[in-house]
């Protein structure tokens, strides 16, 4: 976890100014991950768990919740490998990437982890012993298993042959597979069972057959790479005449800047596509919306500059352009920069301009590099008082900082030429499935900072001659066509027998306080090396890291930090070299050089004062009564800062956005109330507390049963045998109805009065607890309204054991692990939305004996019923579960004095806002 900054704001003090400033805010929920960077991701998953297994089961599974089965997305033809730019951006992927991206948590928490090529698949082991045992995780078919001693099987262990109960005694390969998969990824036991979390279980085939054949039919373990890449960070920042605004869902088409062809204006392409639209996921995509609309005419203006060069303001004289060259006849130049957090889609520029004379000069560039190359996107070419208006996708999309840049000069007054007005509005894409999210009932918010620094990012493309774009120099160099080679340099020695060498500087306006070099080092022979050096004036380079050997891994991440006590004074640039040298194997697949490279350079803001912030949410409750759109916006004058917010209704409330912007940097139609909405705090207790079901041996598997009235021919898929309930196939989440996958594990009752279904045991057994699993298919077809369960010993004298209601299915087990379409738009209209099959767990708080149970389904309104399983258990143990991560601690505060240029920190104490 990095070092949190403890500020206290004195509201009275910097309310209004305009030279306030935030910067690297966290801002996380007590039910969603902090994905800042690699450190509070794995710590914040992993950090109140004490068991090894315990952790990496919480890896696996805020791994598959992170993300969606589908293509991978890609930038400048790199594959997103970084797991922190990936979850907060795109969330889109195969197995590969997901595989990779938990080798870096696993990595992370010390462990060892490597990469497992099956034959169709891919997947990652991770072994927390020192490589003693290994331990197979499946995060894109949502899926582990257990050994017979409870241990997370490997893939050795799959492949090999076992014998159990559940194979009759019989050892056959892929047992673990079949019998022993972990409860919340199989729909049942045995090899037509479902992996019910995936993608698209019951249509994709993903039966436990299929899956455990990808280990049976053989595999390989990679010795000779890691496929692990880190060193994002999610940078937010808020700066007056900032708001940001992250909204759940796509915003195509919504006022902010036209959607472009195919709504391109609003998504980074996948496969030429909407993310969205990949397999028809439709919950995936999010959008942001930056607004930046700096205030002019402010004497503190400058400090929202990034950069500038010979520019006036004229803050009290309204005639003549707000922003002017200082000086005639010299170009002038401002520079503000755009710190998007998440990648850039779009971006529409509007400003008032002025040019008096058709020789004065007056035109507008934008930076993807750090300012390392600048592409001119407008020019005026009128006289007087003009609106500009650019919309631009390609010159900024892709990236999560750009600098947009005005260049000016005139040949008569200095006040000839000049701005009035900007307003830069940024279109970002968001992973919807990673925002600081609400849930039912009680919500604890925390808001943190880290250093307050701001920080040039340069992470730039190598392959193909594409780094041509961004070196500072270069000699002997050659590059791989292509990306991505783990095995193989992008980027490297193109001469034999003499150093070969490319150089980047990152030059930026204030003091240098830190710089990190990231770099992914191949070199595959002992008569070849890599050196990553550094330097501070481009003449005395330091070499930090050198490789000169021929050992694994092939794709060495490497990454060196200097503070800012390492920094020379007043260091403005920054240069870093690689040397490559091999006496053969240059330009080849062997030769020595670097697979990517990632730069960040922190630099002193231009003022150090700090403003209160505000935090925005909105949401939909689903009450019993009908739904409610309700807000909350919250003022925070002290960093670290911990709040609550109530959330009302039956299941988790519909998440539509959330803005945070420094006080008084919003829109005045935009202005609010701090507080709810409604005036209303609806208070805690609408949550349940997690627990998890560990069941015994379930009596009804096979066991005969009566119905009140017959299922549904018309469905094409009634209860043939008067065994499917018992059968031991639980559907998995489809909407299926007729298909012969689903036939024997589903079947369907025409709307109508209530089932009533009684079943024999055989014999009075002492009975723990019922699960039911139902199907909704369809509008048609759904689960019950409600089903009540009896039990008898004589079939005559029935005792109520409980009752079952259709919106329990919103408050799962502690376990429950949803499928991937599960909160899909196009689910909407059912209603239990995309929860397509579900099992009710029901235990008994005392146990009961009994030889018959009754269970009387009630349909809803106009609605027929889809019925499963119906399982009766000897015990049921209940248990509490720790919570799905680690819940936000608010630490001891330090109190911020301004001191000339320095910051005293003194000790105070800790407030929780209730």
């Amino acid at each position: 976890m990095p070092v949190i900054l403890f500020v206290l704001l004195v509201a009275a003090g910097f309310v209004g100014r305009i030279d306030a400033a935030v910067y690297n805010l966290h801002l996380v929920t007590d039910n969603v991950p902090d994905y800042t960077d690699i450190e509070s991701f794995v710590e914040s998953v992993t950090g109140h768990l004490d068991i090894p297994q315990e952790k990496c089961i919480a890896v696996w599974r805020w791994g598959r919740r992170s993300r969606r089965q589908t293509s991978c997305s890609r930038e400048d033809g790199r594959l997103i490998w970084d797991p922190i730019l990936h979850y907060n951006s795109y969330g889109t992927m195969n197995c590969g990437i997901i595989s990779a991206l938990n080798i870096v948590s696993w990595l992370k928490l010390g462990y060892q982890a490597r990469y497992v090529q099956l034959g169709d698949h891919t997947v990652s082991e991770v072994s927390w012993d020192g490589g003693t045992t290994w331990h197979m995780f499946d995060s894109s078919m949502s899926f582990f298993c257990y050994d017979d001693k409870g241990l997370v099987a490997s893939c050795d262990q799959i492949k090999a042959p076992h014998a159990g109960k559940f194979s009759g005694g019989e050892s056959e390969p892929g047992y673990y597979y079949y019998y022993h998969g972990a409860l919340q990824c199989i729909s049942h036991r045995g090899k037509d069972g479902w992996r019910c979390c995936s993608d698209n279980p019951v249509a994709y085939r993903r039966t436990l057959s299929n899956g455990a054949a990808s280990y049976t039919d053989g595999f390989s373990v990679d010795k000779y790479t890691l496929h692990a890449r880190y060193g994002h960070r999610y940078i937010l920042n808020l700066l007056p005449g900032q708001s940001y605004t992250r909204y759940w869902k796509p915003l195509d088409g919504i006022d902010y800047v036209p959607a472009g062809k195919d709504g391109c204006n609003y998504y980074r392409p996948l496969d030429g596509k909407d993310p969205d639209e990949q397999h028809n996921l439709q919950n995936i995509r999010g959008n942001g919306v930056w607004l930046f609309q700096p205030d002019l005419r402010s004497p503190d203006c400058r400090n929202l500059f990034y950069d500038e060069d010979n520019i006036e303001t004229n803050t009290e004289i309204k005639a003549g352009p707000v922003l002017h060259p200082g000086q005639k006849g010299q170009l002038a130049q401002v520079v503000f920069k755009v710190s998007a957090a998440n990648v850039i889609t779009s971006m529409q520029i509007n400003a008032e301009a002025i040019r008096t004379d058709p020789n004065d000069i007056l035109r507008v560039l934008v930076s993807r590099y750090a300012g390392l190359q600048w592409a001119p996107v407008w020019e005026s070419n009128q006289i007087g008082a003009h609106p500009v208006a650019l919309l631009l996708r390609d010159e900024v999309a892709g990236v999560t900082e750009c600098l947009v840049k005005v260049e000016m000069s005139t040949v008569g007054k200095k006040m000839d030429v000049g701005l009035n007005r900007l307003r830069l509005t940024t279109i970002t894409q968001l992973n919807r499935r990673t925002l600081p999210k609400l849930t039912l009932g009680t919500n604890q918010i925390q808001l943190s900072a880290d250093r307050q620094v701001d920080t040039a990012v340069l992470w730039p493309p190598l392959h193909n001659g594409l780094y041509k774009k961004t070196v500072y120099s270069a000699m002997n160099i050659h590059t791989d066509e292509k990306p991505d080679g783990m095995y193989k340099a992008t980027l490297g020695a193109g001469v034999n027998g003499v150093p070969c060498e490319a150089t980047w500087r990152i030059e930026v306006p204030t003091d240098i306080l830190g710089i990190t070099f990231g770099a992914v080092v191949t070199n595959r022979s002992a008569n070849s090396y890599v050196s990553l050096q550094h330097s501070l004036d481009g003449e005395h380079f330091t070499e930090f890291y050198r490789k000169a050997d021929g050992n694994v891994p092939f794709d060495k991440q490497v990454v060196h930090t200097l503070t800012n006590e390492q920094v020379a004074p007043a260091a403005k640039k920054v240069y870093f070299k690689g040397v490559f040298f091999c006496k053969n194997n240059a330009a080849t697949y062997n030769m020595p050089g670097i697979q990517d490279l990632l730069l960040q350079v922190e630099r002193r803001p231009r003022h150090m004062e700090l403003q209160p912030i505000e935090i925005t949410y909105n949401w939909t409750e689903h009450r019993v009564s009908g739904d409610v759109t309700r807000s909350h916006t919250e003022l925070i004058c002290s960093l670290p800062y911990m709040y609550k917010i109530n959330v009302a209704g039956f299941r988790d409330p519909t998440m539509n956005w959330i803005r945070m912007n420094l006080k008084g940097s919003i829109p005045e139609q935009l202005q609010h109330a701090y507080g709810y909405s409604d005036g209303e705090d609806v208070g805690p207790g609408f949550e349940t507390k997690p627990v998890i079901f560990t069941w015994g041996n379930n009596l009804a598997r096979g066991k005969p049963y009566t119905a009140s009235r017959p299922s549904s021919e018309n469905s094409k898929n009634p209860d043939t045998d008067g065994y499917e309930l018992t059968n031991g196939k639980i559907i998995a989440p489809t909407d299926y109805v007729s298909s012969q996958m689903v036939q024997a594990a589903t079947a369907f009752w025409e709307p109508g009065d209530m089932l009533t279904l009684v079943f024999d045991l055989g014999n009075v057994q002492t009975i723990g607890g019922f699960r039911v699993s139902t199907h909704q298919p369809s509008t048609k077809y759904c689960h019950p309204q409600r089903i009540d369960v009896d039990l008898s010993i004589d079939g005559k004298s029935w005792q109520h054991a409980g009752t079952i209601r259709h919106n329990d299915l919103w408050k799962p087990p502690g376990d429950y692990e949803p499928w991937e379409h599960d909160d899909s738009l196009r689910f909407n209209g059912l209603p239990a939305g995309g929860r397509l099959a579900y099992s009710y767990p029901l235990s008994i708080e005392e146990p009961c004996t009994g030889r018959y149970v009754r269970c009387v389904c009630t349909p809803l309104e106009g609605r027929g019923m889809g019925l499963s399983e119906i399982e009766v258990f000897d015990q049921v143990r209940v248990s509490s579960i720790a919570p799905a991560v680690a819940p936000p601690a608010l630490p001891p505060q330090r109190l911020l004095l301004k001191t000339g240029k320095q910051f005293c920190s003194v000790k105070c104490a800790s407030k929780d806002k209730g």
